[in-house]
Order: structure tokens, then sequence, then C-alpha cells
């Protein structure tokens, strides 16, 4: 990849003098940004531009060419790029449109530019793009009129949209946030994201990572190089809408849609993703000031209104605001005018006039070991007090890289005197307390999983192993039969893979049915078993609590009968299974897994039964991982305390439900042909885990 960005020579192919072409356009920005490099230009009606030849093929350039800008009509792309294969050019940026974003005929074109490309060994960013930047020697081909103005920094752009990647630079630049690297990917039918990320993370002159996406071609391998990495990665992933468009027959589908899966993998991989630029850029800010690595934060303002909305937004988001000194609060109070605000944690300087006495303030209070950060508020008139502020404001900053902790500031004051702020100021500018605080809270928690990250050990196996090779042949002849595992395969599966199964037998007709359970006793649940219902308790075909023998003949003979009436149903008999034992404080749980065409293996975890499509909050992950991460899904939940025992009630397995999600998770990892899993009810007790009901599914 670096190879795009630090060519020696660049040839832009589609150039002309007229006043409308685009490649003209990239030409001046080349020179705008004074690129350092050779320049060369092509286009079939010759001529003059900018005082160099514009010449009518590759062909007529004699030395060596290491990077090709081509933006000229779709159809004469593909020709193109065989010249630059046969001139030995091997990285090349297409910036024209009309390929598959346009149906047929243009996806056609895009194989035939994978076709060649593959021949003569080229890598080619785009297309359907608008290009590459580097701040480090000028290198700028946008085909849009741009101008020097951009600081250099640490900040690496992707992005698959050309107008986002332009949105990105200008609202950085607004915040006085440099940019290093840029790249605009388009439909990506070679370079993509991925290759683009792991080489920002090794680059040097970058320091944070910011994509934009509407798309991920293998979130797996994003993910892993995420994970891998030391630098911030901010993701603001759209197209949102695009969910499953078929929603599979099991609770794990529905509950783990295609977003969600998104964002679980995201998070899991320590990375930062947003769904609004606001957040993304306040968040990419935050970064800029010393890590924030706890949640004791002190609260100092000029308003005793900004401060209650501070305190507010801070509870809300889970941070503590720790007490002050008595002797460090009547000191400030010798400084007041009338003394009539009540001092304390947020610190309100109302009637505080001396901005000196505000630098001391902050700078005792950043000293503090209960003190993980500070949000200052500073509330003026710029015509007043602008000067003033502003060396305030500054001294804020440089307590903030003295002491290595973030100082948040957030300024209320006239719009003309905060465009001032941001052009002079290299800190962060907040305009409200509730963004600066949100920005804090996401850097703690991406702090937290990083740091999670680096001690968590390798993926667990469960202890002891699951039989392979029993599950491999139940699963062989359901896909030889062209179906998925049938109710009693999907138990026999569970049970193969070490988890707690109910006695069950399996019953095809009456007569078998006449010889009753044999060596389990009641109560009983029946439950029809037909290639054709997943959803048994919707039809009809599930019955619970039958006391004895004498009872349980009868209703299984007809149900059996009403399904075997039903030739659609493809019924195969029923399953006769002895009721588990409801412990004081069970509760019931879904435990599932989903094969993502991005991510891989998921897995799911979530309160099941009846709670199954209320309570649809759940916990999801990549597999495989370690007991730790499986520790944290059940900690994810929504009233997860009921785990510790509440109101009486004792405390529930937890390390055998969470032997029950790496055991699913060796099932997705192991098995390939598995789509989806999903137990439930799981029926978590004080004394263990039993699997209920099992459903699976297998990849088409």
């Amino acid at each position: 990849m670096k190879d795009f960005f630090y060519p020696s020579s660049v040839v832009v192919i589609g150039v002309s003098s007229k006043p409308m072409n685009l490649g003209k356009e990239i030409a001046k920005n080349l020179f705008e940004f004074t690129y350092n490099g050779v320049i060369h230009f092509i286009g079939p009606q010759g001529g003059i531009l900018f005082g160099r030849r514009i010449h009518a093929s590759l062909d007529e350039i004699a030395e060596p060419v290491d990077l090709a800008i081509i933006l000229t009509p779709a159809r004469t792309v593909p020709p193109i790029m065989e010249q630059c294969g046969k001139k030995g050019i091997r990285r090349v940026v297409i910036e024209s449109g009309g390929f598959g974003e346009l149906g047929a005929e243009g996806h056609k074109l895009g194989e035939e530019l994978q076709s060649i490309a593959a021949r003569y060994g080229i890598r080619f960013i785009g297309p359907n793009c608008i290009g590459i930047m580097n701040s480090a020697n000028g290198l700028v081909t946008p085909f849009t009129a741009m101008r020097n103005v951009f600081p250099k920094g640490g900040v690496g752009i992707i992005a698959q949209s050309g107008g986002v990647a332009l949105t990105f630079l200008n609202m950085f630049h607004g915040e006085q946030l440099g940019y290093s690297k840029f790249a605009a990917i388009g439909n990506k039918l070679n370079v993509d994201e991925n290759d683009l990320l792991e080489y920002y993370i090794d680059d040097p002159e970058t320091s944070v990572v910011c994509l934009y996406l509407e798309s991920i071609r293998d979130g797996r391998r994003l993910t892993d190089i995420a994970r891998s990495s030391t630098k911030p990665i901010v993701v603001h992933k759209a197209n949102v809408g695009s969910l499953s468009r078929v929603i599979a027959e099991s609770h794990t589908q529905a509950l783990a849609n295609d977003d969600m899966v998104v964002d679980a993998a995201l998070r899991q991989a320590g990375v930062a993703r947003f769904r609004d630029l606001q957040g993304y850029l306040d968040f990419v800010k935050i970064l800029q000031l010393p890590e924030i690595r706890g949640r004791n934060l002190a609260i100092v303002s000029r308003s005793g209104g900004h401060a209650v909305i501070a305190a507010d937004a801070a509870f809300l988001s889970g941070f503590h605001l720790p007490p002050f000194e008595a002797a460090f609060l009547d000191e400030i109070r010798r400084h007041l005018r009338a003394d009539v605000i009540r001092l304390g944690n947020p610190l309100d300087l109302g009637d505080l006039f001396d901005f000196d006495m505000y630098v001391r303030i902050l700078e005792h209070t950043i000293q503090q070991k209960n003190v993980d950060a500070i949000l200052f508020l500073h509330t003026y008139f710029a015509a007043i007090e602008g000067e003033a502020s502003r060396k305030l404001l500054q001294a804020a900053a440089s307590l903030s890289e003295k002491y290595n902790k973030p100082i948040a500031l957030c300024v209320s004051t006239e719009q003309f005197e905060i465009s001032r702020l941001h052009k002079e100021f290299e800190f962060p500018i907040y305009l409200s307390p509730e963004r600066a605080v949100a920005a804090m809270d996401t850097a703690i928690r991406r702090g937290e999983r990083r740091r999670f990250l680096a001690t968590d050990r390798p993926a667990s196996l469960p202890e002891p192993p699951s039989d392979d090779r029993i599950v491999g042949d139940i699963l062989q002849k359901a896909r030889g039969e062209g179906r998925s595992p049938l109710l009693h395969e999907a138990l026999g599966i569970v049970g193969a893979a070490g988890l707690p199964v109910p006695e069950f037998a399996v019953f095809r007709d009456a007569e078998e049915l006449s010889l009753g359970p044999g060596a389990f006793c009641g109560p009983y649940a029946v439950k029809v078993i037909a290639a054709g219902i997943s959803h048994k308790s919707d039809v009809g075909g599930v019955a619970l609590g039958i006391p004895d023998e004498g009872t349980l003949t009868p209703i299984a003979g007809a149900m059996l009968n009403r399904f075997s009436s039903n030739p659609d149903s493809g019924v195969r008999g029923v399953l006769v299974q002895q009721m588990a034992l409801q412990e004081a404080g069970s509760r019931e749980m879904i435990v599932g897994g989903k094969r993502d065409p991005q991510f891989g293996p998921m897995v799911l975890l979530g309160y099941g039964g009846i709670f199954v499509e209320i309570m649809k909050r759940t916990s999801l992950r990549m597999a495989p991982f370690s007991a730790a991460e499986a520790d944290r899904m059940i900690d994810e939940l929504p009233g997860s305390e009921i785990f510790r025992g509440v109101r009486g009630l004792p405390a529930l397995d937890r390390d055998s439900l969470k032997d029950a999600i790496l055991r699913v998770a060796h099932l997705m990892v192991r098995f390939e042909e598995i789509d989806s899993i999903d137990l439930n009810p799981v029926l978590v007790s004080p004394s263990g885990v039993q699997v209920l009901d099992a459903r699976i599914f297998l990849r088409v």
C-alpha cells in the first residue's frame, strides 16, 4: 500500500485543456499541493497543460511510471488498464464511475478490471472514487478543486464515499485536526478497507484511523487487524437498513441482525463505532488529549446551570464526582465576592472573577489522585473577556499536557469567538457538556476494552471435550438427506457437545407409543418432530406437564395423528421428554449461534422462553473466545444481577452457563456446515444448566 502514497512519478490519464475537464482538476491539485514527484499527462487530444505536454498514450512516456490516475469513460478503462500493465505500472487509482453501481454491464467491466489486474500483478483503488491524498509529499488526486489549507497531522482517513471523505477532511480541519493519509475507495474491487487499515496502522505518520464504510467485505479480517492495533480506530458504519432480507426460522437469526453483528464485532475488537458525524468528531477530538483512565470526574464551571447540566450528563454516563477537600474549598471561598454559592463537585465558580485563581484551582484539582479528568466549563463574552479567556483556556490545555490527564474544555460564547478558537487553538473545544461527557465515556469504554484485550487469554475449549465424531455423524446424515437436523437429532448434537439434556425418547407411530417411555418417569413433555415445523408451540406441537404414562399415551397419540394427517408438516414422530425440575430462582435463557457472511461464527446470549421476544437486548460475540469473554456476555444482559442471587433467591450456576456458551461457540467454529443454533430455553438453576429444546439449521 505504501507504493500508492509515495510514488516517484504519477500519470494522470484523461486530461485535456477543456474548461470542464475533471482530469485537469486532478492535475491542478497536484500542483496546488506541490507534489514532489514527476507528473505526466495523457489525453487523446494532446496539447499543453500547465506548461507540460499532454501525451496521446502511455507509449510516448519513455521513463518508468509508479502510479496511474484514470478518469475516463468506464468502457475505456479496461484497455487503459491493459496498457498500464504492459508499461509496468503496478499501482492504479480508477476514479471513473459507471461500473457495478450501474448494473450488469458495469459489473462486467469491473470483472474485466479484476482479470487484467490479476494478470499483471496490479493493485488498484476504486473504481468510482475520488482518489488518495498524502500530506507528506503533496500527492492529492481528487477531481474536485481544492486549496492547500489542510494542516498535516495524524488522522488517517478511509472512506467508501468521496463526499464523506471530503466532509471528514473539512470537519477535522475546522477543529485543527491535521490529516496524514486520505483514501476514498469507492467500489473497492481490489484494494479494500482492510488493506489500507493494515497500512495505516504501520504508518508512522498516522496516529488515529478514521473510516466511513457502507459495506464490510471481510469483517473477520477487519476485526483481527483492529484487535492487534495500538492505534485508535474509529468507524462510521452506514447503510444499516440493509438488514437480512430473509430472517431465518431461529430466534438467534431474528435477534442478531446484520447491524447488531457489526456493532458487536467492532466493539469486541476495540473499535469505536458511530452512527452520526458529530459524535464521531467529538470522539476523535477527545483522542487528542491524554488518555482518561477512570470515571472519577471533576466538574469546574463558571456557570451554575452548566454545572448542573454537566452533572446530569456525568450521572447518566456512569461517572463519579468525588468530593473535594474541605481545606481546598475553604481556600476558594476566601476569593469569592459574596460567598453565596455552596461549593462542591461540581464546583460552581460563578462568584469568582479572578482567572489566575481559576488556573490554580484547575492545577490543584488535576493533581488529586481521586480525579481522573476535569470537565472545565467556561462562559464569557469575547468583547469583554476574550483575551483573558483565551489565556485561561490555553493555560488549562497546558495543565492537561503537564499532568498527563485530560481536561476537556467546554466553551459558551459568541459564534465568531468559537470560530477564532477553532482556528487558533490546537486542542479540542466542546460546545456542550453533554457532548464532552459522551466523548469521554466512549474513550473510557474503548480504553477498558483495549486493556481487557491486552490481558485476555486465548479462546477456551470446553472441558470435558465435545464428542465431535457423534456430532459429525448426525450432521452428515442430515446433509445427505438435504435437510437440517430434526428435533431429536439437534438434542443429540447438544448432548454430544457436552451439554446436559433431559432424558427423551422418540416414537414414530402408535405401536411404539404403546410401549411407553421406558427408563424415565414423568412428568413428561411431548413435542412433535417435523421437518416443516420450526416453532412447535405456535401450532400446538408441544404439550407440557403430563403427569404419568396413562395420560401420556392418548395425548402423544392425538398429537401424532393430528400432524400425520397434514402431509405438508413432514411429521417424523413425537419426542417424549422428561420435564426438567424447576428449582427456586431458575431462569430460562437462550444460547445461540449464527454464521455471518462477513464476520463468521457469532454466539448470542439472551433471556429465553417467553421473554425471548420481549427482552430483545442480547450479548453477541465472534467465536472463538475466552471464558472471560463469556463472563462479560452475561454481565452485559440487563438484570444480570439475578445470577448473583437477589431478594432471598439463591445464586444461579454462572459457570455452567459460561460453559454452555463456550460449547455453542465450539460447535459454530468446529462445524462450518452449521448456519445457526438455537438453544431455547436453556434452564439455568443454582445447580447447573439443562437444554430443554434445540434447533440447528444447516447452510444451504
